[in-house]
């Protein structure tokens, strides 16, 4: 929605400003759902919840506006249909895989994290507190970066803005295997959250700006379906990795896996840019 409805030379902007609001509602729902299970208990939490949410339904169905024109249509095309009437279908097609290796890459980790933190303290009697400002690190950083970036990305363009953000993900992930204690280990994970929080929105405003409004739908869909793969199959990976072959080669192959996605990504640009008119 948010995509549809902005102008697409301030795309960069509306989305890095979306992802601040998701990344902060990531990290402040969990400390205020354990709080007020502490405080009230479970049960109450999820009546809490519900008020919000509903109130973001009232929110949404009374203020936010949105200039839709229906498809007349009297069937609606297939997948591939949508995918082969775009102006260049390799660069949509190529912005799934990255936003399905950004996802992979980033939840692969997510299995060992506290596994690693206990290898690297194994005397500290705070493993879940060390771990959770482990895992939080990456969000934080990307709280305070996702608006600006967004706005880089509006001036220099997002596909710039993506390339050097894969290859600063990387250039922050394959030290990870290298560390000799939890505080360098979360300084690197702050890195990884900066470069986060350029990842996705970049994707998606290479995708506004590349797909008609008639099919924005769709696309956005497919792309999401992508990242929820990621998702799904990045934690599955990883744990079988450092299952076999340790901790360290996760994080070599992780690293390994985006730089090649910064690669392709660069390739596929460059060869729009030199045939634009195909």
């Amino acid at each position: 929605l948010v995509a549809s409805q902005t102008p697409k030379e301030k795309s960069g902007w509306a989305l890095g400003t979306l992802s601040t609001g998701g990344i902060a509602g990531g990290l402040l729902g969990p400390l205020i759902g354990g709080f007020l299970a502490d405080v009230v208990g479970l049960r109450p939490v999820f009546l809490f919840t519900s008020v919000p949410l509903f109130i973001t339904f009232l929110v949404t169905y009374f203020f936010v506006k949105e200039e839709f024109v229906p498809l007349k249509v009297k069937k609606m095309a297939s997948a591939k249909e949508v995918i082969q009437s775009l102006r260049h279908p390799e660069l949509i097609l190529s912005l799934f895989l990255t936003t399905f290796l950004i996802q992979f890459a980033a939840q692969s980790i997510s299995p060992i994290l506290s596994l690693y933190v206990r290898e690297l303290s194994p005397g500290t009697e705070r493993l879940a507190l060390l771990s959770g400002i482990v895992a939080s690190a990456p969000g934080i950083a990307a709280l305070i970066a996702a608006q600006r970036l967004g706005r880089l990305s509006d001036k220099i363009g997002a596909e710039r803005v993506l390339f050097f953000a894969l290859l600063v993900f990387a250039a922050f992930l394959i030290p990870q295997a290298f560390v000799t204690d939890t505080s360098q280990l979360i300084v690197l994970r702050m890195g990884i959250g900066f470069a986060t929080a350029a990842l996705l929105p970049s994707v998606q405003t290479l995708l506004r700006k590349n797909t008609p409004a008639n099919s924005s739908g769709r696309i956005f869909g497919y792309n999401q379906s992508a990242q929820f793969m990621g998702n799904f199959l990045g934690p599955l990976a990883g744990g079988q990795i450092a299952g076999h072959f340790g901790f360290e080669a996760l994080f070599l192959f992780t690293g390994l896996i985006v730089i090649t996605n910064a690669v392709l990504e660069r390739t596929q640009t460059a060869v729009l840019k030199k045939n634009p008119n195909n």
